[in-house]
């Protein structure tokens, strides 16, 4: 809800113009480009989960059914308890999980508006938009799944609760269960990063690693199951691509960077020096 306000304030806050704010489909490539949390919603929506990323979401679900048969899920939980001690560092990923997207699509918001750049700017609204549509997905699919959490204090064989789904209308609530919900927002949030900016590599590098962290936070704390942290992985990763491409697509179009165009950057690194060079199409 709270990023539903934000973002909501966000679209009133932008200068409205002949071009909706809300534009549900991609804009012609005539048309004014006008940037918003919202932008190309409608097709980000339908090209995150039918197309290529199909085969991401049902791999998301194929790859629990495996996890849990094999009792993968059981055993990586019974590993992870007895390292309790080392569960202290990770703790700040409970908190990470939920507030990445907000950590690191503030600053660029503000300096976007205030610059008034399009490059920061774009890069916030594909961070806000992909939240939005990890979250209420995930939501829906925790409440119709109802999937426990690996909770000592509330259930005893955790062997057999490893594989229990409570499929249903909010048999288990929307806060716990499958898939995990602070991976799912996690990886969108990066994804959609490495994607708007595909040739930093460094995005990457960083992005898969604290997604790594994330993951073995949410297993040594408890929070989730890993074949819930691995279905969260493959959806974020597909609703995030998606998203990042899009607003690249269209920061793209409005800054005039037409399609086939190759441009050129000199990239410099601690041992090294290079060119690195990118095609936009």
């Amino acid at each position: 809800m709270l990023l539903i306000l934000v973002s909501a304030g966000i679209a009133e806050a932008l200068p409205r113009d002949d071009q909706l704010i809300f534009q549900s489909e991609p804009a012609s490539l005539n048309s004014p480009i006008t940037l918003s949390p919202f932008s190309n919603l409608g097709s980000n929506i339908f090209n995150s989960f039918i197309g290529p990323t199909t085969l991401m979401h049902l791999s998301a679900a194929a790859s629990t059914v495996v996890m849990v048969q094999e009792d993968w899920d059981y055993l990586i939980y019974k590993r992870a308890r007895s390292y309790d001690r080392y569960k202290g560092y990770f703790m700040p990923t409970i908190y990470t999980g939920a507030t990445c997207w907000f950590v690191i699509a503030t600053p660029l918001l503000i300096y976007g508006l205030i610059e008034k750049s399009s490059e920061p700017t774009g890069a916030a609204y594909a961070i806000l938009q992909s939240t939005l549509i990890s979250i209420t997905y995930a939501t829906i699919l925790k409440g119709l799944t109802g999937r426990p959490p690996p909770d000592t204090k509330r259930y005893g064989n955790m062997r057999e609760m490893s594989k229990v789904f409570r499929f249903g209308y909010l048999r288990g609530g929307v806060f716990n269960g499958w898939p995990g919900g602070h991976v799912m927002i996690t990886t969108a949030t990066l994804a959609s990063l490495m994607n708007y900016y595909p040739d930093q590599w460094w995005i990457k590098i960083a992005g898969f690693l604290f997604i790594a962290y994330t993951i073995a936070g949410m297993v040594m704390t408890q929070g989730h199951w890993m074949s819930d942290n691995v279905a969260g992985f493959l959806m974020g990763y597909a609703i995030g691509s998606t998203v990042g491409k899009s607003f690249r697509g269209l920061v793209n179009r409005k800054l005039g960077i037409a399609g086939g165009q190759v441009e050129f950057t000199p990239t410099f690194g601690p041992s090294m020096a290079g060119l690195c060079f990118t095609l936009h199409y």
